[in-house]
């Protein structure tokens, strides 16, 4: 008894001593209330520079009515009268709690309107806009009927595109100056189950979660350049407890050990929505953190957490103001700045020379302050030539990089790899004088080409496209959508085998089918063979532009009226915009023969990669009604052999989503899977042309792509380029041509199998 008694006080000795060192290490990992600041971090003091604008930040303010918590919403009001007109407020989301507008007359209606009121009382004297976004708790009161109800209240006392984005729907671009953008992001559209809300995308354009990351990535791109600030309520980085950071009083609710289990479960299983740990959340931000990175001037501002927070990690600032009317603690780690368990609100202004400042205010003081993005570069680019040779000799590839052994060429084809190592001849250009002068707009926003938007004085657009594909761009779009992966596959083996793939398109096919076009009357742009020399109207962008074969061709826009090519059309519109018109009103209409001969001519030239944004649509008014007219573009996979070689034939023979992706040749063995990227497009538009049709655009086709045509069209191609190669093309072009009207019948067929089709044979 004496020996158990003694064994029993050592393990309770030692378990004392555990429970404390357990205690000691809760506590140093706890989040506190307190200010916490980086150590290297130096607070910067405001700037005396001239300001361009100013975005008054709050968020999670839903209960700023309570006696408790309206002094932050006081100070806001007080702070928001000193503002000048060339300012936006932006409510962060969860305008409410804890379960967003009622109905009239049912529970909570009056503390709900009375949140709210707090909240649009603060603005109401305000000189610039003010802007509300959704956060989760305002869809817990009916969804998307619950969020209508409180766009409809706050618009009634604000006017019109104060709450977005409008109808439920998930993003809004706002353009607040020539610099500025604001992209509104609804993040709780995106998480929440849509099994519970049916009718959540009827009143959208954008109706699944991969055309939203498609849209916010087009918006990002836009705004290269430009001060681009992301208003989204769940945040991308924090040190909240939504980033898995609690405090001792955390730890021991309900009790001491269940308390720290409890957190493990949440930070660990990321069972709620509201943790950036849970899996939809992570791909969420994952997917949002790599899109921002094709933007080096993105600011993310959002709220959820209830602390004020600025956050650098990934090259992207984050900040975090979502204290209006609550407190919760933080834990000041990894890419924090600063934080703080207490209310306010954070103030961004950005300054006419591209630089902006962030200032954290509690209880109306200053409580932390640094700069957010540096000025924009001012370097005067005048150390290039101002004359050059009128023409310079060059390669798209080095002859190392085309050169493979027997095995390798076993496996992965001949392809068109002399072609891109051949030296050819291309008339220089002076971006200063080509069409009368143009200036750089910004970068393009392809997934494989490197390019330039330009603009002439007359605000038309042109493309400046280099001949050499992006490999590690095309990685980063295809297979890193979710982990930004720059510097990682330079110079990598990866990298040189994606550039070899690339040599499965000829790089001067695009030259080839302006002619081929006008033939059968198909609309297109007028690319034009280049080397530009490094110069000084390619300002910072000389550093990745420049000294390399490119090819220049109009933007397919508005503004081009005076181009046969685009049917002497001035106004272009998407496919989206199209469409939209097109289920909108009987007096917009699609010209389906002119659809369908475009169609018929990609399968003709072998261009598989006819996905809907690859069209343009050009429009026209005839008889009193709006004609839609196809204008394609990005003629790269034309009398492409990307199945060339043993291992990419047999993938494009097992890999249905590469079946698609068929060789060049006199037989389209399978127009089904040819045409497997713009089927739902041609779905969606051919609905009243029958067999008729096809047979006389087919005839049309045929008829006028003659040999001569044929041999003028590849007068455009380099005299360089190996002309045993261009005489296999043509070859297969005639046989091609011999075989579309069994073509068009196969994929008639095939399109026709449930009786879409409402037209007659």
């Amino acid at each position: 008894i004496i020996i158990f008694k003694e064994i029993n006080l050592i393990l309770s000795m030692k378990f004392q001593k555990l429970l404390i060192l357990v205690l000691i290490f809760i506590l140093h990992a706890c989040a506190t209330y307190k200010p916490q600041y980086k150590k290297e971090v130096v607070q910067d003091k405001f700037p005396d520079k001239k300001i361009a604008h100013s975005f008054y930040l709050i968020g999670d303010a839903g209960i700023s009515a309570e006696t408790e918590s309206a002094q932050a919403i006081i100070n806001f009001k007080s702070e928001l009268s000193k503002a000048s007109k060339n300012s936006t407020v932006v409510f962060l989301g969860d305008n409410i709690y804890p379960k967003g507008l009622p109905k009239k007359n049912e529970a909570g209606r009056e503390s709900a309107e009375n949140q709210l009121n707090a909240q649009i009382n603060s603005v109401k004297d305000f000189k610039g806009e003010t802007v509300f976004i959704p956060g989760n708790h305002d869809w817990y009161s009916d969804g998307l009927k619950g969020l209508k109800r409180q766009e409809k209240y706050i618009e009634d006392a604000l006017g019109k595109n104060t709450f977005l984005p409008e109808n439920g729907c998930p993003i809004e671009d706002i353009k607040i100056g020539e610099d500025i953008v604001l992209i509104v992001v609804d993040s709780e559209w995106y998480l929440t189950d849509w099994d519970k809300h049916p009718t959540i995308n009827d009143d959208c354009d954008i109706k699944t979660r991969t055309k939203f990351f498609d849209e916010l990535e087009g918006e990002i791109k836009k705004a290269r350049g430009k001060t681009t600030i992301i208003a989204v309520h769940h945040p991308m980085f924090t040190n909240g407890s939504h980033g898995g950071q609690y405090s001792f009083k955390n730890y021991m609710s309900p009790l001491p050990v269940l308390g720290t289990l409890k957190n493990l479960i949440r930070k660990t299983g990321g069972v709620v929505t509201v943790d950036n740990q849970n899996s939809r959340y992570n791909t969420f931000r994952q997917r949002l953190i790599t899109l921002a990175q094709e933007n080096d001037k993105t600011i993310f501002v959002s709220g959820h957490d209830h602390n004020l927070q600025y956050i650098v990690e990934d090259n992207l600032p984050q900040i975090v103001s979502g204290s209006g009317s609550k407190a919760n603690a933080t834990r000041n780690v990894g890419g924090g700045q600063f934080s703080y368990g207490a209310m306010g609100y954070a103030r961004l202004d950005v300054f006419e020379d591209g630089s902006s400042h962030v200032r954290f205010y509690a209880n109306d003081t200053v409580v932390f302050q640094t700069q957010v993005l540096q000025e924009n570069d001012k370097k005067v680019f005048n150390t290039y030539p101002k004359s050059y040779p009128t023409d310079k000799v060059a390669s798209i590839y080095t002859e190392e990089e085309t050169t493979k052994g027997g095995l390798y060429q076993f496996f992965w084809g001949d392809r068109y790899r002399k072609d891109f190592s051949t030296k050819v001849k291309a008339p220089t250009v002076d971006l200063d004088t080509l069409f009368g002068g143009l200036k750089v707009i910004r970068k393009g926003g392809g997934h494989q080409s490197m390019s330039l938007r330009l603009e002439d004085k007359q605000g038309r657009q042109y493309v400046m496209r280099a001949l050499r594909k992006n490999a590690v761009q095309y990685l980063q779009a295809v297979a890193f959508k979710d982990q930004y992966i720059e510097g990682q596959f330079n110079d990598t083996y990866t990298e040189g085998l994606l550039l070899d793939v690339f040599t499965g398109s000829h790089p001067y096919a695009p030259f080839t089918i302006g002619k081929l076009s006008d033939a059968v009357g198909v609309y297109h742009t007028n690319p034009v063979l280049y080397y530009v020399p490094k110069q000084n109207a390619l300002g910072h962008f000389a550093n990745e532009f420049g000294d390399a074969l490119y090819m220049i061709e109009e933007r397919t826009d508005s503004g081009h009226g005076d181009k046969a090519s685009f049917g002497f059309s001035n106004e272009l519109i998407s496919t989206d915009d199209v469409l939209k018109k097109l289920n909108k009103d009987e007096d917009f209409v699609l010209d389906e023969e002119a659809y369908i001969r475009a169609r018929l001519f990609d399968m003709l030239i072998g261009d598989w990669d006819r996905h809907e944004d690859q069209w343009r649509w050009a429009a026209f008014k005839i008889d009193g009604k709006k004609v839609y007219r196809p204008v394609p573009r990005d003629r790269d996979q034309a009398f492409s052999i990307m199945a060339d070689g043993a291992l990419l034939n047999l993938a494009t023979k097992i890999v249905p989503a590469l079946r698609l992706m068929q060789s060049y040749n006199e037989e389209l063995k399978s127009p089904k899977w040819f045409n497997l990227e713009p089927y739902p497009l041609d779905m969606a538009l051919i609905n009243q042309s029958g067999k008729s049709v096809w047979d006389a655009q087919v005839k049309r086709i045929v008829d006028n792509l003659t040999e001569e045509v044929i041999d003028n069209a590849f007068e455009n191609f380099p005299l360089e380029v190996d002309q045993n190669t261009i005489q296999d093309i043509k070859q297969k072009l005639l046989g091609r041509k011999t075989n579309l009207q069994k073509i068009s019948d196969a994929y008639y067929l095939h399109m026709n199998k449930y009786g879409v089709i409402k037209g007659t044979n």
